[in-house]
C-alpha cells in the first residue's frame, strides 16, 4: 500500500476547516535574531563601519519568509551589485555551454576566437577565465565607454601575464571580461541580448540591467543593476537546480552543478582574494560564484555573490534558504562577518519553525501543506536526492520523514491556524 493512501485515512479524522480565517496570521519564523544583527549593522555592531542602509530578504523553499529595508534604504531599491554581476555572467557562460550557436564550453579558448590571445595566452581557457586563475592583469579597458567589449578583449590581450594559468589564484575581472567577448562571438548576440534572453527574461529580473561601463562594453565582472526580489529570483533558480520559480528552466543542472564545484587546483597558490573563510581556503570558487561554506567531509553547505559595496546574496544549500543584502553604501570587506552570522540566524530560526505543519510558510495549516508532507512521507530519507532542500516536513529534525512527524503535523492540520 502507498505510505499516503495511510496518511490520508488518517487525515480524514482531523476537524473540518474552519469558514473563517484570521486576518492576522502568524509568522512562520522567528526571524528576531536576524532583525536584531540588522539593527546592529545601523550603528556599527559585526561591521568595519556603521551600514547606512540596506535591504534584506530571505526566501525558504522559494517562498519570501522575510523581507525588511533598514536606514537610509527602501524596500527592492536598485543598488549597484559591483562583483555580485560575476554569478550572474556565471550564469549566462552556462546557458552558452548548454546551447550555443558556434561550439563553446568552460574548456573553450580566448584564442579559438580572439587571435590577439597568442603565446603564452593561447591556452587560457575559459573556465580558467570566470575562477581568476587566467593569469592576466585587470586593464583600463574594462572601464572605457568609448568601446566595445570585442575591442576591450584585444586590448587585455596585450597585457602581461602575471602568472602561467592554472597555477595560481588572482581575484580580478579582465579574464571574464574577455571571456564575455568570446561568448558573444559563440553566442552571436552581444552580450547583453545573450543576458536579457537566456537569463533575465527568463527568470524574471526586470530590475537587473548592465549599467556599466556602457552598452557596447558592458563590464562582465562588476556592472550589473539589481535589486533584492530580482537577485532573490535568481540565486533561488540556480538553488532549484536550474528551474526558477515561474516554472521556466533556465540552465541545465548539469550547468548549475558546473557553477557550483570547484574549478581551481586545490591547493592552489593565492596571489589575492577578498575572501576569508574559516571553511575554505580562499580560492574555493566556482564557475563566477565563492564557494563558501563546506562541511567537515567537504560537501559544499552554502555559496556567496558578493560585491565591493557590500551587496550581496547567498544560498544556504542544506536548509532551503537564499538571502540577500542589498546595498551599495558600504565595503564587503567591513560587512562579510555580517553575513556569516545573518546566515546563522536564520538557519537556526528556519530549523525551529513556530508553525511547524505550516509548509508554505502562510501562517495557516492547509490541504497545500498536507500535499507538500505526503510528498516527503513518501521519500522518507531526507539523504534522498529527490527530497526537497531543508527536508521542512521532517518535524522532529531526525532526519527522517515518519509517523512521528506525521503526529505532529496533523496536530497543526487540526488546529489549522498558526499558533
Amino acid at each position: 500500500m502507498h505510505r499516503t493512501t495511510c496518511l490520508i485515512r488518517l487525515a480524514a479524522f482531523a476537524a473540518p476547516l474552519s469558514s473563517t480565517l484570521s486576518s492576522a496570521l502568524a509568522q512562520p519564523f522567528d526571524f528576531s535574531a536576524v532583525t536584531a544583527l540588522a539593527n546592529g549593522a545601523l550603528v556599527g555592531e559585526n561591521v568595519g563601519s556603521p551600514v547606512p542602509g540596506f535591504d534584506l530578504l530571505l526566501m525558504k523553499d522559494g517562498v519570501v519568509v522575510y523581507h525588511r529595508s533598514f536606514g537610509n534604504w527602501s524596500l527592492n531599491r536598485v543598488a549597484n551589485a559591483d562583483s555580485s554581476t560575476k554569478t550572474i555572467s556565471g550564469a549566462v557562460i552556462m546557458a552558452l555551454v548548454d546551447s550555443s550557436p558556434l561550439p563553446f564550453s568552460l574548456d573553450t579558448k580566448l584564442s579559438d576566437y580572439i587571435p590577439a590571445f597568442a603565446g603564452p595566452k593561447s591556452a587560457i581557457t575559459i573556465r580558467q577565465a570566470f575562477s581568476h586563475t587566467s593569469g592576466l592583469s585587470d586593464s583600463i579597458a574594462q572601464g572605457n565607454d568609448t568601446i566595445t567589449l570585442q575591442q576591450a578583449a584585444n586590448l587585455i590581450a596585450l597585457s602581461q601575464l602575471q602568472f602561467t594559468p592554472g597555477l595560481a589564484f588572482l581575484y580580478g575581472g579582465s579574464g571574464m571580461h574577455a571571456a564575455g567577448a568570446v561568448a558573444e562571438l559563440a553566442g552571436q548576440q552581444s552580450w547583453n541580448a545573450l543576458f536579457n534572453q537566456r537569463i533575465r527574461d527568463k527568470v524574471g529580473m526586470p530590475n537587473t540591467v548592465y549599467r556599466l561601463t556602457s552598452p557596447t562594453n558592458p563590464r562582465i565582472a562588476g556592472g550589473c543593476d539589481s535589486n533584492a526580489i530580482d537577485f532573490a529570483r535568481f540565486m533561488e533558480m540556480l538553488r532549484r537546480k536550474g528551474v526558477a520559480l515561474n516554472g521556466n528552466r533556465v540552465l541545465s543542472e548539469s550547468a548549475v552543478n558546473a557553477m557550483f564545484t570547484r574549478q581551481t587546483a586545490n591547493p592552489i597558490t593565492i596571489i589575492f582574494t577578498p575572501i576569508q573563510s574559516s571553511s575554505t581556503d580562499g580560492a574555493d570558487y566556482g564557475v563566477g560564484v565563492w564557494l563558501g561554506r563546506r562541511d567537515a567531509n567537504g560537501k559544499l553547505l552554502g555559496a556567496i555573490a558578493a560585491g565591493a559595496r557590500g551587496f550581496a546574496s547567498w544560498v544556504d544549500f542544506d536548509d532551503g534558504m537564499v538571502g540577500v543584502f542589498a546595498t551599495d553604501t558600504t565595503r564587503s570587506s567591513d560587512t562579510q562577518g555580517l553575513y556569516e552570522l545573518i546566515q546563522d540566524a536564520a538557519q537556526i530560526a528556519a530549523r525551529n519553525p513556530l508553525c511547524p505543519g505550516d509548509l508554505d510558510y502562510n501562517g495557516l495549516v492547509l490541504d497545500n501543506d498536507f500535499t507538500r508532507f505526503t510528498l516527503a512521507y513518501d521519500i522518507t530519507d531526507c539523504a534522498d536526492p529527490e527530497m526537497p532542500a531543508g527536508c521542512s516536513a521532517d518535524l522532529n529534525r531526525d532526519s527522517m520523514v515518519d509517523d512521528a512527524d506525521f503526529a505532529i503535523f496533523v496536530t497543526a492540520y487540526d488546529r489549522l491556524i498558526c499558533p
